[in-house]
């Protein structure tokens, strides 16, 4: 069996010569024997992401495919990483793919806010939609800096739970809006836009937009309920 020992073994997806998709998210070097290993794991819509470890030399192999040998994993270079996915490496511990260094601090990036506040779960999904492209820039900075950044360490905890929590959302319950989400809320497309791309009327954008809003805020109280705790304001809180 052919293999490419050389071969230069960068982080980003690869498929697998039966089809399935991974990320590559380093390579490292065995502590007893020297040898480098690639660390990465299945690309799936799965939180409970399994960190795996194969030899450099058995990830570089060609294998044999109906006569012919192909790399048992090709490079996918037109697929690019999802702040949700470096968001869940950095919780995990890992660097995720590098990124241009801030030369400006935006000014919304020191801008503080309170989380959770709301009576609603509507009120709630909505915050977290409408926030989202800023707080995500917030968490991004934070943890760069490694210090708070116009976020308290308890609205940090928040910022980072709902975040992650949106970004699981639309890669399963809420997956047939992910495109919406990602045109209307970090695009930051107006709904004529939105409407005039899709050549849609603004009455049917709004209507999708409150079907996503109901069904994020469904998923909300479900994990409320789930977790037996409600992170809605407790004053005014839903019955």
């Amino acid at each position: 069996m052919e293999k490419q020992h050389n071969r230069r073994i960068f982080a980003g997806f690869y498929k697998q010569y039966d089809g399935k998709l991974v990320y590559v998210i380093t390579v490292a070097k065995d502590a007893d024997t020297n040898e480098p290993v690639v660390i990465y794991h299945y690309s799936n819509y799965s939180d409970n992401t399994e960190y795996l470890t194969m030899k450099k030399a058995s990830f570089c192999e060609m294998v044999e495919i109906d006569g012919k040998y192909v790399d048992r994993f090709s490079r996918q270079t037109q697929m690019r990483i999802s702040d949700w996915k470096i968001m869940k490496l950095q919780e995990d511990g890992f660097t995720g793919p590098k990124r241009k260094q801030f030369s400006q601090i935006p000014p919304d990036e020191y801008t503080d806010r309170t989380y959770r506040t709301q009576s609603t779960y509507e009120e709630y999904a909505k915050d977290i939609c409408e926030n989202y492209d800023m707080d995500l820039r917030k968490y991004r900075l934070c943890m760069e800096r490694k210090r708070y950044i116009g976020v308290s360490k308890e609205g940090f905890v928040f910022l980072k739970s709902d975040l992650s929590f949106i970004g699981s959302c639309l890669k399963t319950v809420l997956k047939e809006y992910n495109d919406f989400f990602n045109e209307r809320y970090i695009q930051h497309k107006s709904i004529r836009k939105y409407a005039a791309d899709h050549d849609m009327n603004r009455g049917s954008v709004e209507h999708l937009q409150r079907k996503f809003i109901k069904a994020f805020a469904i998923a909300l109280k479900q994990r409320d309920d789930s977790d037996e705790k409600c992170r809605l304001n407790q004053k005014h809180s839903e019955e």
